[in-house]
């Protein structure tokens, strides 16, 4: 029979033990399940089984094509952001959306980031071209995004280490004149845009062999006041257009001017002759293809020209708009 005083001592025994074990149960929980719940929660986060209807309504805001859908795609291959990402906002026409997609590759590729676009922007440039590589911004609906990307201004792009959105009708050529010839390779149109292109070409040349082309871009009805506005300039007159194509005439034979403008009627007017021919009814992404096809340009201001000269490669004149 146990006396008062063992018994009080095994029972503080048995206490001990009591925490003892407790405590080593809560040690093994916190080093293993613990431990576990972590790894799964960073594989949630990376990537979900489900779309986020957040992410597809961000990208919708994103978008000024009021009547392309966005949809997540299938969950097969989808890649989770490892890197911060850099995107845009979808704005203005082609030519503006080609320098938006391009800014993003661009940045991307100088930066470091991963580059996303709009499903919207993809829609409407994937009409014209082929294998676009820069993936939507619906791929992240499958990804847990705890910050979306911050608006940052062009002085801040080299150093800013987290998701970026750029500013709107994003132009960047101290980022795209490096790689430039890539972004030729990148811009490949469309097998039938291209076809019909020589095909319109060598109806305007009758056949002649060994022509030089030259695409002129005049851009005139929605320019005038956006000149005066921001650039306290006016638009180029027709003598601008003429002296270019005389200096070309003296330098190539035969030579032919194929002109694309959203006043064509001004064009035949104002530049006509037996080796200019002024396309009309074309759609736009046929016109830009035509002076792409071109082996020299002339061009006056906007992104669509620029994007003509810049396709086309060879020699450019463009308007000086500080002297106009």
């Amino acid at each position: 029979m146990l006396t008062k005083q063992a018994w009080i001592t095994t029972k503080k025994r048995k206490l001990y033990l009591t925490l003892l074990i407790f405590v080593v149960v809560f040690i093994i929980y916190e080093i293993y399940w613990t431990d576990g719940f972590k790894n799964q929660q960073e594989i949630i986060y990376m990537l979900s089984p489900h779309p986020q209807n957040q992410m597809m309504e961000y990208e919708s805001t994103l978008c000024s094509s009021p009547t392309i859908i966005i949809k997540p795609p299938s969950h097969n291959n989808i890649h989770c952001p490892q890197k911060p990402i850099v995107t845009v906002q979808q704005r203005g026409r082609l030519g503006n959306q080609m320098y938006e997609y391009i800014s993003v590759w661009a940045i991307a590729k100088k930066t470091g980031h991963e580059p996303y676009v709009p499903s919207c922007m993809i829609e409407e440039l994937g009409k014209i071209f082929k294998n676009l590589k820069v993936p939507p911004l619906s791929y992240l609906a499958y990804c847990t995004i705890e910050k979306y990307p911050i608006p940052v201004q062009a002085h801040m792009i080299d150093q800013f280490n987290g998701s970026m959105l750029l500013p709107r009708n994003a132009q960047f050529p101290k980022y795209i004149a490096p790689v430039v010839s890539e972004v030729r390779q990148i811009f490949q149109f469309k097998e039938h845009i291209v076809d019909e292109s020589q095909r319109l070409l060598h109806s305007a040349s009758k056949g002649v062999k060994n022509i030089t082309y030259v695409g002129v871009h005049v851009r005139r009805t929605d320019y005038k006041k956006h000149l005066k506005l921001l650039f306290h300039a006016s638009m180029a007159k027709a003598d601008f257009f003429l002296r270019q194509m005389s200096l070309l005439r003296n330098k190539y034979k035969p030579i032919m001017f194929v002109v694309v403008s959203d006043d064509p009627e001004w064009c035949e007017r104002e530049l006509h002759g037996d080796d200019v021919v002024v396309m009309k009814t074309n759609s736009p992404a046929q016109d830009l293809a035509i002076m792409a096809a071109c082996n020299h340009s002339i061009i006056d201001y906007g992104t669509y020209g620029m994007w003509g000269a810049l396709l086309s490669g060879g020699d450019t004149f463009v308007y000086n708009l500080t002297n106009s």
